[in-house]
């Protein structure tokens, strides 16, 4: 008679063994324990990934990735520098855009892509904002009164870019009776948007594409 249990198949085997292994390779980097905690994405690339978390980052979900995973050569990668930095990188955007502007809103979310292998345990932040392997997605929202004029968004986008960052981001500004009012209230098709910039960096050169000008 068959038998239909698949839990210690060889390739379920073979996954956890890899989990296991990337977790120590965590461990060993980052001097702390570390769980699985989700699956994420597929593995049809040839890099396996799933989210991990730790006692460091409470309730904040780690990616990890292993490329190559099938192989010896594998590469062992993860963003847990991007999430304990999270909250440096929204203060960071915001004083940029509070500098153009005197008042700002920054949406960002960390990327689910793993940084440099190189980047070290004890990254600064400035030494984060630095590695180009992932580049930073977010958007900036402010008044229209505050908004008047393109060498604004200049200046912003050459400040986003000081230690070498690359960056994706749209600026935005709305009425000044519409700012500030929760996503939650009113959506982005229901805000009147008067300018609407997309910054880019993602090379050594600013890319500045006017979606709306007023």
């Amino acid at each position: 008679m068959r038998n239909n249990n698949t839990e210690n198949s060889p390739a379920m085997n073979e996954n956890q063994n890899i989990n296991n292994a990337a977790l120590e390779y965590m461990e060993q980097k980052y001097g702390e324990k570390f769980e699985y905690f989700a699956p994420y994405g597929d593995s049809f690339t040839g890099t396996r990934e799933f989210v991990a978390r730790c006692d460091n980052l409470p309730g904040q979900d780690v990616l990890v990735q292993i490329e190559n995973y099938k192989h010896d050569d594998r590469i062992f990668r993860d963003n847990y520098i991007a999430v304990k930095y999270r909250q440096e990188t929204i203060d960071f955007i915001k004083d940029c855009a509070v500098e153009q502007f005197g008042e700002a809103e920054v949406f960002y979310d960390v990327a689910r892509d793993g940084q440099s292998p190189e980047l070290s345990a004890n990254a600064s932040f400035v030494e984060f904002l630095s590695d180009t392997r992932v580049s930073l997605n977010f958007s900036i929202r402010t008044k229209a009164s505050l908004f008047t004029s393109e060498e604004q968004a200049v200046q912003l986008a050459e400040s986003l870019a000081v230690h070498g960052t690359h960056y994706i981001t749209v600026l935005a500004s709305v009425a000044d009776d519409q700012y500030g009012v929760s996503s939650n209230n009113m959506s982005n098709s229901e805000l009147q948007f008067v300018w609407r910039v997309q910054l880019t960096r993602l090379s050594d050169n600013i890319e500045i594409d006017w979606l709306r000008k007023v």
